[in-house]
């Protein structure tokens, strides 16, 4: 499916769009053409146990922590006048958990659990702390650093592998819901790599789209068969 192209790689405005902790993340507002058409919303689940203990996560999972259920409620609340008829969310258990808040707000029928909106698989990295791997294996991580779209880590994905994937799934959802505004709840690599793909970038141009913090908003929008950013990585709702 053709994404935007260079002419709108660059936003019309920015700025602070929520404070979490000392992190203070950005969104951006793409130049809106034509009619609105089809509409996906993509978010990353709420804050984990093993997101405060810096512990891999990938196709492991951990509960949200009290302050990753308060950003799914906020996360609820900011969505339920979007419209949205439709909710997948990967089958990992926080990003469910976070899904339900957003099912029980919204009033829908139904989570549709998926796994090609899985998280990046780590392999024989996940439930290890980030810190005790870069110290264990600098050599990897030297090249993880700057080109991370080169590594593999045994047992694990590549990043294109995932891209692949998601983005696979994402064209079916499209296809299936011509029309309409669906909601689908993920992962913080993942959705990057989605939104990284849908601005028009290669996976190895990853790092220009922003970081996807914990229940971060992005919204592309179809018009004239062109899937378009017009949101990207919103943290407004977690303002205080």
């Amino acid at each position: 499916m053709p994404t935007c192209e260079s002419r709108v790689r660059n936003p019309e405005s920015h700025g602070k769009a929520g404070q979490v902790g000392n992190f203070v993340p950005t969104f951006f507002v793409f130049k809106r053409v034509g009619s609105v058409m089809t509409r996906i919303i993509l978010t990353r689940h709420g804050e984990t146990l093993w997101n405060l203990e810096k512990r891999v996560q990938g196709s492991m999972d951990s509960p949200l922590s009290p302050t990753g259920v308060w950003q799914a409620r906020r996360l609820a609340l900011r969505l339920r006048d979007e419209g949205i008829g439709h909710l997948y969310a990967s089958d990992a258990p926080r990003a469910r958990a976070t899904a339900e808040e957003i099912r029980r707000e919204l009033g829908l029928s139904e989570i549709i659990e998926t796994p090609y909106l899985r998280e990046f698989s780590f392999g024989e990295w996940e439930g290890k702390v980030w810190s005790e791997l870069r110290s264990a294996q600098p050599d990897v991580f030297a090249v993880w650093d700057t080109e991370p779209h080169r590594v593999r880590v045994p047992g694990g994905e590549t990043m294109q592998g995932v891209s692949d994937r998601a983005w696979g799934f994402l064209e079916k959802v499209i296809e299936w819901h011509r029309g309409e505004t669906v909601c689908l709840v993920s992962h913080g690599l993942t959705v990057k790599l989605l939104m990284t793909r849908a601005a028009g970038f290669a996976v190895h141009e990853w790092s220009k789209t922003p970081w996807q913090f914990n229940t971060a908003v992005n919204i592309l929008e179809l018009r004239e068969g062109i899937l378009c950013p017009v949101v990207v990585a919103d943290g407004s709702h977690l303002n205080p």
